[in-house]
């Protein structure tokens, strides 16, 4: 083992400097604003039988409307918030095909920052007596415009069940107020629950693709895909490689098991017969990865991966149900938004396998695997410890530049991958004239390994 050291540095320190150089690049990449800068945001959610308006008003703008010479400190903006929420309900209002609506305030004025600007950020709701939200809906936003006319606003559709625009999506920015224009309409003519059912396929996709803990999660299970846990003196450890049809099917009951977890939770959280604290399932989402990765780094008992998809699965689900409950649906638009979101969910899986489990098959015939699977855990690990440091703190972790970084540039990491997978390889690939393994005391063949898998630890 130790001869082979010198044959192994040499990839690993060239995986390493692309990896380096990747993170310099992405490290450097900025995310677009939500509207420009000077401007005030309106952004819109349509519910069943509500419609929130979320403002996000530009300080300056907002001084010029009130007259209020505000610093920006909330004890101040504390004190006019009823005259401020007053201004709000008088120029502003939003009507259905079939009346106008009342609206509400629902989060009081708060200070912001907003592209670098101070913005005030508070919300009204519109309903009816409860009746379901019909047609067209038409905003008469007045507030800044009747005192700056030249100021801009602009107005983003966030989501919209029947239309096909759903929470977490990007929003849609349907126009642009000002220059005497205070009045927009949202034509809703053409709605229809697939639409619905259809973004939210696309959601559930996005959630594990721009997931990182999920997608983590997933990446160290299927990691021993490829290997078997076998007795050894002290415990278990992990031998490869196995046939690639075992791996493929290790790898589908991996999956499967994880699905039908999630699923579990996703439904009964999502329909509220079961409910629980966000901040301990984040927690308890960054806690699976840490479990993953040390079964990775030492198996914790034969099929330990199945124990740990199914059973953790269940958390990862009930973080799901989230994005789903975010939505604000009916009883009949959330089961579909439930089926349509696991669809989502499974087919993202399904491409996410078929693309790194070939490269984990085919890396798993070098001597270099057993060491890129443990750099692997130690990684994971690394991360989710960093994720549970900032829930602790309500905080973002030190590391979402970089997990920023891998969702707006997926393939640009995927490539990295097969290049450190290929360089692995080659440099330590196993050669025909390689002699056979010497078989030790502790060392089972994979017959001998089928059956220590069936032994309970």
């Amino acid at each position: 083992m130790l001869s082979a050291l010198p044959r192994i540095s040499r990839p690993v320190l060239l995986a390493i400097a692309v990896v380096f150089a990747a993170l310099l690049v992405l490290l450097n990449a900025s995310s677009a604003a939500a509207h420009p800068a000077g401007t005030t945001g309106v952004f819109i959610t349509v519910q069943s039988d509500a419609v929130d308006v979320e403002m996000q008003i530009q300080k300056t703008g907002f001084v010029a409307a009130t007259g209020y010479e505000l610093e920006t400190d909330q004890a101040e903006l504390d004190a006019v918030a009823d005259n401020v929420e007053s201004f709000l309900l008088n120029r502003v209002s939003l009507q259905d095909d079939v009346s106008q609506l009342t609206p509400t305030v629902t989060v009081d004025p708060e200070f912001i920052r907003v592209n670098g600007e101070d913005s005030i950020r508070t919300t009204l709701r519109f309903t009816d007596g409860g009746r379901p939200i019909e047609g067209a809906l038409t905003l008469d936003y007045d507030f800044i415009l009747d005192v700056v006319p030249s100021h801009q606003v602009y107005v983003a559709l966030v989501s919209d069940w029947n239309n096909g625009q759903v929470a977490e999506g990007d929003p849609e920015v349907v126009g642009v107020l000002g220059g005497g224009v205070t009045e927009i309409t949202l034509d809703r003519t053409q709605q229809t629950p697939l639409h619905g059912f259809f973004a939210v396929v696309w959601l559930g996709m996005l959630h594990i693709a721009e997931g990182t803990d999920h997608l983590l999660f997933l990446t160290t299970l299927l990691i021993v895909a490829p290997s078997l846990a076998v007795r050894s003196g002290r415990g278990f450890r992990w031998t490869q490689p196995i046939p690639t049809k075992r791996a493929v099917l290790r790898a589908a009951l991996i999956i499967t098991s994880f699905t039908v977890g999630h699923l579990i939770t996703l439904a009964l959280v999502s329909l509220g017969v079961i409910s629980f604290p966000t901040k301990p399932v984040e927690i308890l989402v960054a806690i699976s990865i840490v479990v993953a990765a040390v079964h990775a780094i030492k198996p914790l008992m034969p099929r330990g991966e199945l124990i740990i998809a199914g059973v953790f699965g269940l958390v990862h689900g009930t973080a799901f149900a989230t994005t789903i409950l975010d939505l604000n649906l009916g009883f009949g638009e959330k089961l579909v938004a439930i089926l349509g979101f696991n669809i989502g969910v499974e087919l993202a899986q399904l491409i996410a396998a078929v693309l790194v489990l070939p490269l984990l098959i085919w890396l798993s015939h070098a001597r270099a695997y057993p060491g890129f699977r443990t750099t692997i855990a130690v990684l994971a690990i690394v991360a989710a410890t960093a994720w549970i440091v900032a829930i602790s703190v309500d905080g973002d972790t030190v590391l979402q530049p970089v997990f920023d970084g891998i969702a707006q540039y997926p393939l640009v990491w995927y490539l990295v991958l097969v290049a450190v997978v290929a360089a692995l390889w080659y440099f330590t690939r196993q050669s025909p004239a390689d002699p056979a393994p010497v078989e030790s005391a502790d060392t089972e063949t994979t017959a001998g390994a089928d059956a220590s898998e069936r032994t309970p630890a």
